[in-house]
């Protein structure tokens, strides 16, 4: 009986400390969330890394970005359906 007790004991401490970790894990999550919307917020505003003044800005390098794609779309040859 009295081993049975200290095993009961010990089951209740390690649980506790189960709901303590829990909690603070919740914690944590909700931590990284806001973080991870603060890192985005920042690189939408262009403030994550310093910004060099003399950089083409975004909506140019989207444009060059898109003709290159398409350039090379154009060059590949057309695969042919396996009708």
């Amino acid at each position: 009986m009295e081993e049975q007790l200290e095993i009961a004991s010990e089951v209740g401490r390690r649980l506790s400390v189960i709901d303590v970790l829990g909690v603070e894990l919740e914690k944590a999550l909700r931590l990284c969330a806001i973080q991870r919307q603060a890192i985005l917020k920042r690189a939408f505003e262009g403030r994550l890394v310093p910004q060099d003044p003399f950089d083409p800005p975004a909506s140019e390098l989207l444009a060059r970005i898109k003709a290159e794609k398409a350039k090379r779309e154009a060059a590949q040859p057309r695969k042919r359906s396996g009708r």
